[in-house]
């Protein structure tokens, strides 16, 4: 894994792994590999944009202290496993 790219995948039987680096993090998204890649990377996107909304900087405690927020960011992305078509204003 290198941090040049910015957005990468890595698939293995059935799951697909796509991440994009953060500063010194990694944000992951975990998919099956019959959801449609291009939504997937949007999705992603957006993650990545939600994460520094909530957290004051993109260091591992800063983001763990602001987890739930984060992950409740994340869940009016997501709903049933399927992306909501919302955009990071609806989500604040």
């Amino acid at each position: 894994i290198t941090t040049q790219t910015q957005h990468t995948y890595v698939e293995t039987e059935s799951i697909r792994y796509v991440y994009q680096p953060m500063e010194g993090l990694y944000l992951m998204l975990i998919t099956n590999k019959h959801s449609n890649i291009l939504e997937d990377l949007e999705t992603l996107r957006l993650f990545a944009k939600i994460v520094p909304e909530y957290a004051p900087t993109l260091e591992e405690a800063a983001v763990s202290e602001c987890a739930f927020d984060i992950i409740f960011a994340f869940d009016e992305v997501v709903s049933n496993g399927y992306r909501d078509n919302v955009t990071l204003t609806q989500v604040k």
